[in-house]
């Protein structure tokens, strides 16, 4: 069964055409990687899926509602959690107080004390609770970003290159992290990424965008043995070897 459904997406912004007619499904459960070179719309796309962007045209469905035309508080509140490249915390709150708001107004749960704590240890920050967000650590404050999200109480979690600025061991830690998370809540996951081996770890399924149009879609092992990917993403040092 499909959670999450888009059609036809188109999005210019001016005469640059960002998004052209791509489509894709998630289905309940899944995580669906999405890659692509800078550029090819990639964060657009799910700027449109969260809401915080209109498409020119297309249909987006979740669980079965057309939410074309809904702003990200009722997608929120609908059950759809998301976080960015550039994490957009409240660099002047804790860490207890960041939680506190998206868990209070967005998934309309109470903000109580036990449950902000219980997020912040799922993440593994409950030792920073009282920590101010501009104190953390870049790794900590991606870890805080996902708990923000957590807090909605999230059937989707859109994840916009979690990993970027990371070291390899942070990445990993962050990996596993998400791993427990799906297995422990069973959220269904679309997660835009260019570090390819953290996604080959997550993802059920892949497809590729390239200058705005979705040119591969199915198994990360045959993504990376696609010649048009090759061509437009990967380079030739897959080429050669797949």
């Amino acid at each position: 069964m499909s959670l999450l459904v888009a059609q036809e997406i188109y999005k210019s912004f001016g005469g640059n055409k960002v998004l052209q007619g791509v489509s894709l499904e998630v289905s309940q459960g899944e995580t669906l990687g999405i890659v692509g070179p800078n550029g090819s719309g990639k964060t657009t796309l799910i700027n449109v899926l969260s809401g915080v962007i209109k498409p020119d045209s297309g249909v987006v469905v979740f669980g079965g509602r057309d939410i074309t035309h809904w702003r990200p508080h009722r997608r929120a509140k609908l059950g759809i959690g998301r976080t960015y490249q550039i994490t957009r915390l409240f660099a002047n709150l804790t860490a207890i107080e960041n939680v506190m708001i998206p868990l209070h107004y967005g998934s309309r749960q109470e903000a109580s004390q036990e449950r902000i704590e219980e997020i912040l240890q799922m993440v593994g920050l409950s030792h920073k609770k009282e920590n101010y967000a501009s104190d953390l650590s870049l790794a900590q404050r991606k870890r805080l970003e996902l708990a923000r999200a957590l807090a909605l109480n999230p059937k989707l979690l859109l994840l916009d290159e979690v990993f970027a600025g990371l070291n390899p061991v942070a990445v990993q830690e962050i990996v596993s992290l998400i791993q427990e998370l799906k297995n422990k809540l069973g959220i269904t996951i679309v997660i835009v990424e260019h570090v390819l081996k953290a996604l080959s770890q997550l993802a059920d399924r892949v497809v590729v965008l390239a200058e705005g149009r979705l040119i591969f879609e199915g198994k990360y092992e045959d993504m990376v043995k696609d010649k048009e990917v090759i061509k437009a993403y990967l380079g030739e040092r897959y080429g050669a070897s797949a």
